[in-house]
C-alpha cells in the first residue's frame, strides 16, 4: 500500500478549487461580460458533455454572478457561462427578492434565470407560486405560462399566465384570473395588481362577488385595503333586488357608498321600480338612494306604466335594505295613459302602492282637471281604490257641446272612490259649488245650472254624469246663456292649465 502523506490530499483540494476558478474564467463570452464564480461545492468532476468539458459540483453548491448568490443541492457549470441547477435551488437577486425551485438552468450572458418545479418567487410584499417561471434579471421581469399563484397578506391571486415586474411592484394577470379575499372573490381575464398599493387594475368583463353584493364592470379598479372601487365600461352593481349602473360607478365598502355617473339605472325587482338620471349615489348606513339631473322612475306595469320626474328622486330603505318610499320632489309631473299630473313633491309608499301629492298639485282624468293643495291616492290590491283631496279642491273640464265653456266645481275638501281605476263617487264638503252647462239633445242650449250648497255627492257611470246631491241648503240657480258672462261663467278660483298637461311620457320633462 502507498504511503501517501495527509498534507497531499490539501494540496490536491485547492488545486482543484484553483482549476474550478480557473475554468469559470475561460470562454467565448466578451469581456463586458461576468462570468459566473463558483464561490463553493462539496465535491466537483469534470465531464464531457456533448463534446464539451463542464464541472459536475454536488454538495452545498454556491455560487456568485452580477451581486446575486445561487445556491443548490448540485449543479453542471458549463463553459459558455451558463449552469444547470438541481435540487433546493435558491437564489438571492437582492434584499427585497428571492427565487426558488427545483430545477433551474441560468444563462449568465443573458442573465435569464429559467426555474422548474416547486418555483417561489418571494419579495416584501408577495409570494408567487408556480411550476414554470423565467425571471429576466436585466428587466427585473418574472413571467410564468402554466398557472401561478400571488399570496399576500389578504389576497390570493391566481392565473393561467403572469407577469410580474420586480422594480415597478406591479403583476399582470391573464386568462382564467380569480382574486380571492375574505370580503370578496373577483374574476376576470386580465388584471394588473400593484403590491405596494394592494390595488388591482383590470381591463376587460370582470366581476366582483361579496357577501350581500355583485360588481361586473369591463374597466377599472378595486382597492383591496381601502375597499374601494371605480368601474366602468357597462359597469353595474347589485344588491339583492337592487342594482345601480352607469357609464362610471364610484363605489366605496367602508362608506357604503356606491356613486354612479352619467346614463344611471337604479332598478328595484322586487316592486318594479326603474329609476334614471345622470347622478345616482346609494348610501347604505344612511339607508337612501337618489338620482339628479333628468331623474325619472318607472313603475314597470303590463296594462298602465306610471312615469316620474322630478329635479330629485330619493329612495329609502328599512332595516332589512327594503325598499321603502320613494320621494320626489321639486318639479314633479307624472304620465300614465289613465291620468297625469305635477305637483311641487310627492311621496310613494311601496308598502301599500299609497301616493301622497303636496304644494298644489294637478291632475287630468279624462277631460277633467283637478287641483287642490294636497292630494291623498290609495290603493287596494295595486287598484286604485279611493283619494282625499285637500283644501281649494276645484274640478273642470271644457263642455263638449261648446268648448268655449267650462263645467266647474269647487269646495274646501274633497274625496273620491274607483271601481277598476275608474272615477264612479264623488264627494266635496265645504262650501261646495258648481256650474254646469245644459243642453238638449238637438243641442239647445238650456243654459247655466250654478248650485251652492255646504256638501255635495256626484256619482258617475262609463265616466259621464249620473246623478247630482246637494246635502244642506243648496241654491240653485239657472241662466240662460244669454245671460251668462264673464262675471258669472266660473267659479272663484278658476285654474285652466290643458297647456302643462303632459300628452305622451316625454311631456313630464316639460315645465
Amino acid at each position: 500500500m502507498l504511503n501517501i502523506p495527509k498534507y497531499f490530499f490539501i494540496i490536491l483540494f485547492f488545486s482543484s478549487v484553483f482549476i474550478v476558478h480557473s475554468f469559470a474564467q475561460q470562454g467565448g463570452a466578451s469581456s463586458s461580460r461576468k462570468r459566473i464564480n463558483l464561490q463553493h461545492a462539496d465535491v466537483v468532476f469534470f465531464e464531457n458533455i456533448s463534446g464539451h468539458t463542464s464541472q459536475r459540483l454536488v454538495g452545498n453548491v454556491k455560487a456568485e454572478h452580477d451581486g446575486s448568490l445561487l445556491f443548490c443541492d448540485s449543479a453542471y457549470l458549463y463553459g459558455n457561462n451558463s449552469m444547470d441547477a438541481f435540487g433546493h435551488v435558491h437564489i438571492i437577486i437582492n434584499d427585497s427578492l428571492d427565487l426558488y425551485g427545483d430545477k433551474l438552468f441560468y444563462n449568465g450572458n443573458t442573465k435569464i434565470a429559467e426555474f422548474h418545479q416547486n418555483v417561489r418567487m418571494v419579495d416584501k410584499k408577495a409570494t408567487l407560486y408556480t411550476d414554470e417561471l423565467i425571471y429576466n434579471r436585466n428587466t427585473a421581469i418574472g413571467e410564468y405560462f402554466i398557472w401561478g399563484r400571488i399570496v399576500d397578506s389578504t389576497n390570493v391571486l391566481t392565473s393561467k399566465k403572469g407577469y410580474y415586474y420586480n422594480q415597478l411592484e406591479t403583476i399582470f394577470f391573464k386568462d382564467s384570473v380569480v382574486v380571492v379575499n375574505p370580503d370578496y372573490i373577483m374574476k376576470s381575464d386580465t388584471l394588473k395588481y400593484r403590491t405596494n398599493s394592494e390595488r388591482v387594475f383590470f381591463d376587460g368583463p370582470t366581476t366582483i362577488q361579496g357577501d350581500s353584493s355583485f360588481l361586473y364592470a369591463e374597466d377599472g379598479f378595486y382597492d383591496t385595503k381601502y375597499k374601494e372601487a371605480k368601474l366602468s365600461k357597462n359597469a353595474f352593481i347589485q344588491r339583492n333586488s337592487n342594482t345601480i349602473s352607469g357609464d362610471s360607478i364610484y363605489y366605496n365598502k367602508f362608506l357604503g357608498i356606491s356613486e354612479a355617473f352619467r346614463n344611471v339605472v337604479m332598478t328595484d325587482t322586487t316592486n318594479n321600480v326603474v329609476i334614471t338620471g345622470e347622478y345616482g349615489i346609494y348610501d347604505k348606513p344612511h339607508k337612501y338612494a337618489y338620482m339628479v339631473d333628468s331623474a325619472q322612475a318607472i313603475f314597470v306595469d303590463d296594462q298602465d306604466s306610471l312615469f316620474v320626474h322630478a329635479d330629485t328622486l330619493m329612495l329609502t330603505f328599512d332595516s332589512i335594505d327594503k325598499t321603502k318610499e320613494l320621494k320626489a320632489y321639486y318639479k314633479m309631473k307624472f304620465y300614465r295613459e289613465s291620468v297625469q299630473g305635477m305637483a311641487d313633491s310627492m311621496v310613494y309608499l311601496f308598502a301599500d302602492s299609497n301616493m301622497s301629492f303636496y304644494h298644489g298639485p294637478m291632475f287630468w282624468f279624462d277631460d277633467n282637471q283637478i287641483s287642490s293643495q294636497k292630494v291623498d291616492f290609495f290603493t287596494v290590491d295595486g287598484n286604485l281604490d279611493s283619494a282625499a283631496f285637500s283644501r281649494d279642491v276645484f274640478i273642470v273640464s271644457q263642455d263638449t257641446i261648446d268648448p268655449q265653456y267650462y263645467n266647474q266645481l269647487s269646495g274646501d275638501n274633497m274625496y273620491a272612490w274607483f271601481h277598476e281605476n275608474d272615477l264612479r263617487k264623488i264627494l266635496i264638503e265645504g262650501k261646495a259649488e258648481s256650474i254646469f252647462f245644459l243642453w238638449e239633445e238637438d243641442g239647445t242650449s238650456m243654459g247655466m245650472n250654478r248650485i251652492s250648497s255646504k256638501d255635495m255627492v256626484i256619482f258617475l257611470e262609463d265616466k259621464q254624469l249620473k246623478s247630482f246631491t246637494c246635502i244642506e241648503q243648496p241654491m240653485p240657480k239657472l241662466y240662460p246663456l244669454r245671460y251668462v258672462d264673464r262675471t258669472n261663467e266660473k267659479l272663484k278660483g278658476f285654474i285652466w292649465k290643458i297647456k302643462d298637461r303632459p300628452k305622451k311620457r316625454e311631456d313630464i320633462f316639460n315645465w
